[in-house]
Order: structure tokens, then C-alpha cells, then sequence
């Protein structure tokens, strides 16, 4: 049985992309240990989870704080090399950036081969937060990536820009949902569950600044016909609380799991994925809830300015509207008087994700590069 050795900078509660690829590689046969660092309690754990025995390592670190991330970061890699050399794997799958420094020296330490798993382009991700230090980090994540063995990303634009100087092209693992989550799911029940009435516009994410979060659950009053509901957790999980309270169009419900998240997408009518392009790490960005909204037949709504948003107006599958309250709340009111047009933009979503996104394209290029790695799977 191939093994990996799995390393990510959360707690996996779980991240999307691991959970899909963590499902994906069990369902193929492949032992998964995950060493994800818990910086909510900083303590030591270890779990079955979703096929993979997943072993959580401290130290505590708040997310929004980079001070205390660069100085409590080495801490986690230290407890990685640690744990490494208790564990039997294959290979090395390190997710971002921020795990990719301790899965080289893992790997080298015991010859095994390095894949690399990039979410996102990281130096982007934290240019506005770290500087110029980010401008270091770049540096530093095309030499180490050049020298892994392989290299995967989420998404063509990437895919070019970390391919640059590697001998062997990075292959596109998209993180794509699988629709047959909501097989057999009742849509009325479910939002029923949730208090979905009316015309329901879903937010599914994270609670920080640039995803139009404050502008979203304060652009419909009450009386307007239109319902915000909003998932997730983040640094303005107090403001949209607040906003519920005082507004009975905005429904907050927490963090829910990946599945159900699906199933909310689904019942939904519409999904705002709005994101600043002034941000540089949006710009480059293929949000999962755009996949999900594609992949379960639900129109979404995008702001001009990031790449996404070519693909959603090729698609046919959204509204691309500037990133400003009134462009935003224009462009939903015309569309939820118009459920043929947002049938339509939902059916072309679905054979957008077909054709180009789905998972199981996306599945079989991650077991190509694990056999490229470590040999067959079963």
C-alpha cells in the first residue's frame, strides 16, 4: 500500500482542499498520515478523519497575526521532523508555502520524493500584511518548489507561473466538488433546516476583510424580497452576527462541514463570491465556491477584475459586476425577477464543470502524479 506523509498549516476542520484530495487518495488505496498544525488549542492529537489518521501538533498561533506566526512557525516544523521520524510513507505531500520549507527537509532526511501542493500563489496571499518580506517569501518558494519533485496547483494561471524554470510542468488539481454529496437530498428540506425563504443569496466562506462580507449583509433591508445567508468564521464573524440580529433578510449559521456547505449551495438561488480586486491574491484566486456554485447548477456573482471572472462570463454561468454594494444589489434584484435566466446560467455552470472542472478529471491527475511518485496504487 503507497503511504504519504501529509503536512498543512491548519488544523483541518477540515480544509476543503485537503478533505477532497485526503477523500480521493483513500478511496485509491493510499495511507494518509496528515500532520496539520492546531493553532486554536496547540495541543498534541491524533484521530481517524475522512480515511487519514490525522495527527494535530501545537503550538497555539492566532491566524491574523504574522509577528507570531514567523516566530511560532518553526516551532510547528521542529514537531513535523519530530513526528516524521516515528512514521513509515512513501512520499511527502506538503500543502503551501508554509509546510514546504519542513517537507523538503523531511523528504531529503529520509530520500523519499517531495509533491508540492500549492493553494494559492503565498507571497501574494500575505503581501499586504507581511511587505516586502513577502517579496523574500517569493524568492524562497520558487527555489524550493523548483527542486520538488513534483508540483501541483489549482489552477492554470498558477500552473504557468510556478512552471517557470522547472524541467517538469506543474499538473492542475482544481478544488472541485463532488456533486453526488446532494444525491438524493430533499432541496426543500434542506431549506427548511436553514430558514431559506424566499429568494436566497448564499456567502460560504471566510469572514475577513476584501470578500465583501460587511457590503453583503447590509445590501438588502427588510422587505425586500431577498435573503443573505452566511457560513464561516473569521474576523467579522461579530459584524455579520450583529447584522442578523438587526435584520431578519440576514441569517448567520456558523461554520457548517464541507458537505453541508454543499448542500447550502444547492438550495440556494444565487452565490456571492465577490472578492477586491485591489488585493493581489484575488486577482489569481479560483474560489471553490465558484467551482461548488458551477458544479450543483446555481448562477453566481463575481467582481470584474480577477481571473475568475473571464471564466465565468465564457461560461455563461454568472453575473460579473463591479466590486461596489449598489452594482451588486442591482445586479441580483434584475436577476431573481428572471428564473428562466437564472436557470439558464445554472445549466451552463453544470456543463462548464463537466467539461472542464470536475473532480474526477481533477482526481485522476492527482493519482497520476502519486504514481509518477511512488509507483501504482491499487
Amino acid at each position: 500500500m503507497v503511504s504519504s506523509l501529509m503536512l498543512l498549516s491548519n488544523p483541518f476542520r477540515p480544509d476543503p482542499r485537503v478533505l477532497q484530495e485526503v477523500r480521493a487518495l483513500a478511496q485509491a488505496g493510499v495511507r494518509v498520515t496528515l500532520l496539520a498544525w492546531d493553532r486554536d488549542t496547540g495541543r498534541t492529537s491524533e484521530k481517524e478523519e475522512h480515511g487519514a489518521r490525522v495527527v494535530r501538533l501545537g503550538p497555539r498561533c492566532p491566524f491574523r497575526s504574522p509577528v507570531k506566526v514567523l516566530t511560532r512557525l518553526p516551532r510547528f516544523w521542529l514537531g513535523a521532523l519530530l513526528r516524521a521520524r516515528r512514521e513509515s510513507f512513501d512520499l511527502v505531500h506538503s500543502h503551501d508555502m508554509d509546510t514546504l520549507p519542513a517537507g523538503m527537509l523531511i523528504a531529503r532526511l529520509h530520500g523519499k520524493p517531495l509533491l508540492y501542493d500549492a493553494h494559492e500563489l503565498y507571497a501574494k496571499m500575505i503581501e499586504n500584511e507581511a511587505g516586502p518580506l513577502s517579496r523574500l517569501v517569493w524568492v524562497l518558494e520558487k527555489a524550493l518548489s523548483r527542486r520538488a519533485d513534483e508540483v501541483v496547483t489549482v489552477g492554470a494561471v498558477m500552473a504557468a507561473e510556478l512552471s517557470k524554470g522547472r524541467a517538469r510542468p506543474v499538473s492542475v488539481v482544481t478544488t472541485s466538488p463532488d456533486p453526488s454529496v446532494v444525491a438524493g437530498a430533499d432541496r426543500e428540506e434542506v431549506r427548511r433546516k436553514w430558514g431559506m425563504d424566499g429568494f436566497v443569496v448564499s456567502y460560504l466562506g471566510s469572514l475577513e476583510p476584501g470578500r465583501f462580507v460587511e457590503e453583503l449583509v447590509s445590501a438588502f433591508p427588510e422587505g425586500s424580497g431577498i435573503k443573505v445567508i452566511v457560513a464561516g468564521s473569521g474576523t467579522l464573524g461579530p459584524t455579520v452576527e450583529s447584522a442578523a440580529g438587526a435584520n431578519r433578510n440576514v441569517r448567520f449559521i456558523g461554520t457548517v462541514d464541507a458537505d453541508e456547505a454543499l448542500r447550502i449551495t444547492w438550495a440556494s438561488d444565487m452565490v456571492a463570491a465577490m472578492m477586491d480586486p485591489k488585493d493581489p491574491i484575488n486577482r489569481v484566486g479560483t474560489p471553490g465556491k465558484v467551482i461548488n456554485a458551477m458544479a450543483l447548477g446555481r448562477p453566481v456573482v463575481v467582481t470584474s477584475g480577477v481571473d475568475i471572472a473571464e471564466r465565468v462570463q465564457r461560461a455563461g454561468c454568472g453575473l460579473v459586476v463591479p466590486y461596489e454594494t449598489s452594482a451588486f444589489v442591482e445586479a441580483v434584484r434584475k436577476a431573481s425577477a428572471d428564473p428562466k435566466r437564472l436557470a439558464e446560467m445554472g445549466r451552463r455552470g453544470r456543463e462548464h464543470y463537466e467539461k472542464e472542472l470536475s473532480w474526477a478529471r481533477s482526481r485522476d491527475e492527482l493519482l497520476g502524479v502519486y504514481r509518477a511518485l511512488a509507483g501504482p496504487t491499487p
